[in-house]
């Protein structure tokens, strides 16, 4: 059996709190007085034998369940299931893009599933004496191990997409490190991606001439999409009863001019407002929403966009705190007797029913 996070294992050194909570367990006996204890003797002994035992197994109950419990998150796993070396076994590492512009499409359907199809291929063209290992953007623990044949396609057909992000430079330095403390020979790695421009740094990559590194490109038709880029209010104040004005910046991706394109608010999951857009290729638009504020209190409100079928950047989110009047600091030199410009300024924040002065 071996671990695949043996770090856990330190954790169990904590098998020493209960035995010490066993040794040192304190317990107060209360004396009474007999005049014959003869009788009493043997079931005192009899009695003083079993909570020993009861004791005993209780101990090693809490023992038996705090291993467990370690080793679980040490996660053991059995080598036996993973090909061993043999002779003419090859390595291979297989990195399938899973981000959320994987979610695209073009003739032949959802980018993300081309990859597992590859992907799939790929394995099925190596022997099944090899041994392979499927990244996705997660980078978890578990993708750090080498895979038989058969774990592999299904490793490979249970990649999603997510919210990672990962630089190819970074995907690269990942998988080769794995693979280079194996240390067999030849090493290959294959990368399923759509080459988007915010992850592609060629000029980032480690050179080395021992690992071959070949990359799938899997391009969507039409690279048209929309983005929700940033919202901010035009006053830095939310009050109940006053006219909100939420500007929101919209961006067109995409090589086509679109026009009426809707874009709603929510306010605590109600409908406030509705506006539409028309965004030329290739730009950033500026567009704004009206709406009012009911409540005092947390406010949160939502700005949505249908652009099927990337869909990760058509909300946004944004959240403050409403209140119905707004606190004003009047600091003056001398407080009981104010100037007449302080006085001014008093009588006009006192008469706004909107605005509570505070005199300092």
């Amino acid at each position: 059996m071996a671990f695949a996070t043996p770090g856990f294992l330190w954790a169990l050194t904590a098998l020493a709190i209960p035995i010490l909570i066993h040794l040192f367990q304190l317990r107060r006996f209360k004396r009474l007085d007999f005049p014959n204890v003869h009788l009493l003797k043997d079931l005192s002994e009899r009695s003083r034998a079993r909570r020993k035992l009861r004791h005993l197994a209780v101990l090693l109950a809490r023992c038996a369940a705090l291993a467990f419990l370690v080793l679980a998150f040490a996660r053991p796993y059995l080598p036996g299931r993973d090909p061993g070396p043999a002779d003419g076994a090859r390595t291979i590492a297989l990195y399938i893009d899973n981000s959320f512009s994987m979610d695209g499409e073009n003739a032949n359907g959802r980018l993300l599933d081309q990859a597992r199809a590859m992907a799939s291929d790929v394995i099925s063209t190596y022997d099944p004496k090899d041994r392979f290992q499927v990244m996705d953007g997660t980078f978890e623990g578990r993708q750090q191990l080498l895979l038989g044949q058969e774990d592999a396609l299904d490793a490979a057909s249970q990649v999603v997409t997510g919210p990672q992000v990962r630089p190819l430079s970074q995907v690269i330095t990942r998988m080769g490190g794995t693979l280079a403390g194996s240390g067999e020979a030849p090493e290959r790695l294959v990368i399923f991606t759509d080459l988007q421009r915010s992850i592609t740094d060629p000029d980032q990559w480690a050179t080395d001439t021992t690992r071959e590194v070949t990359l799938v490109p899997i391009t969507p038709q039409d690279r048209g999409n929309l983005s929700l880029d940033t919202a901010w209010f035009s006053t830095p104040v939310r009050r109940t009863l006053q006219q909100e004005t939420l500007h929101v910046g919209i961006t067109n991706h995409g090589d086509h001019d679109l026009v009426g394109v809707p874009i709603r608010f929510t306010l605590n999951g109600a409908e406030r407002a509705v506006a539409t857009v028309s965004l030329p290729a290739g730009s950033r638009v500026d567009t704004t929403l009206f709406f009012r504020n009911d409540a005092v209190g947390p406010t949160y409100g939502v700005v949505s966009i249908m652009d099927a079928p990337i869909r990760f950047d058509d909300e946004l989110v944004l959240a403050w705190q409403t209140s119905s009047t707004m606190d004003v600091l009047l600091i003056t030199e001398n407080e009981a007797q104010p100037s007449a410009s302080d006085r001014a300024i008093e009588a006009v924040f006192t008469a706004d029913s909107l605005t509570r002065l505070i005199r300092s």
